[in-house]
């Protein structure tokens, strides 16, 4: 673990703090109200993953239900049975009629649905993106100690008696530098999901090597406090990956509800090159 940690001495993302939040709402409305009147319909999930680059999935969720509360926005929903993964509402501008909307809800929600169905169950998705780090690991000449790794060098990770024990997707190693890396190809992050992320650090610091989290999202504050401080490294690559026998549904997936998603058999060489460099810059940490 770090001896000083800059997020925990001047506290540089807290954003638990109510004033804070109550600040961050309200700045964040103007934008969602914009994204609405510009798509005319949006999923709750949607507008988080548009805004995540600048506020938390929960202040923006936060400030969708003050604006329901006031009236700029509604909530609207659509005929037939509600299946699991399937948004159960939408959220358009008060103005709007709902002749108007219904068929941008119908598109929305089939592709949400089609998004969903790979990132659960056996999730093609994540195993896609877990072989996609792998030759990425390879090709810059890590070597790979284990795969669902709950144990290293005589070291296990603590489990429930008569259970699986959780595990992490990697151990491998580069310039002396043993990694618990685990990857988190997710569209969907809120604040309980940070549990997953300290979790999973907690088991490369049970196992004595450096804990390595690789997810498309995580919020900064969990990123700081929980894993950098924590003696960690986390590359954050923004991009969905999926398989390429899915490009189109990734096609309407950035057109019709703006996720970045990329349908994929290899990493792009500059996400490659982030993994290299932030080794790198562990190295330079160390020294």
């Amino acid at each position: 673990m770090l001896d000083w940690c800059p997020i925990l001495e001047n506290n540089l993302f807290n954003e638990f703090g109510k004033a804070g939040v109550d600040e961050d709402i309200e700045k964040v409305k103007p934008l969602i109200e914009e994204i609405i009147a510009q798509q005319k319909v949006v999923t709750d999930r949607e507008l988080k993953v548009r805004l995540e680059d600048t506020f938390f999935p929960w202040v923006v969720g936060r400030a969708l239900i003050a604006m329901e509360k006031e009236g700029i926005v509604r909530r609207v929903g659509y005929a037939g049975r509600r299946m699991k993964g399937i948004p159960e509402s939408f959220f358009t501008l008060s103005h709007f009629k709902y002749s108007e909307i219904v068929g941008i809800i119908m598109e929305k929600r089939d592709v949400s649905r089609d998004i969903n169905a790979i990132l659960t169950r056996r999730s093609p998705a994540g195993e896609h993106a877990e072989e996609l780090f792998r030759k990425a690991f390879e090709s810059l000449n890590f070597k790979i100690h284990k795969r669902d790794a709950s144990e290293f060098r005589g070291r296990s990770v603590k489990g429930v008696k008569g259970k699986e024990p959780p595990n992490l997707d990697f151990i491998v190693e580069r310039d002396g530098v043993v990694y618990g890396v685990d990857i988190k190809n997710w569209i969907r992050y809120e604040y309980e999901t940070r549990s997953d992320v300290i979790f999973k650090v907690n088991l490369a610091l049970q196992l004595k090597i450096v804990p390595f989290i690789i997810a498309r999202y995580v919020d900064k504050d969990t990123l700081y406090r929980e894993i950098i401080c924590k003696g960690g490294i986390c590359y954050r690559y923004k991009t969905l990956l999926i398989p390429p026998s899915f490009d189109s549904l990734a096609m309407k997936a950035v057109r019709i509800l703006g996720y970045p998603v990329l349908a994929t058999d290899w990493l792009p060489k500059f996400k490659v090159d982030w993994i290299k460099k932030l080794h790198e810059g562990f190295l330079s940490r160390k020294c």
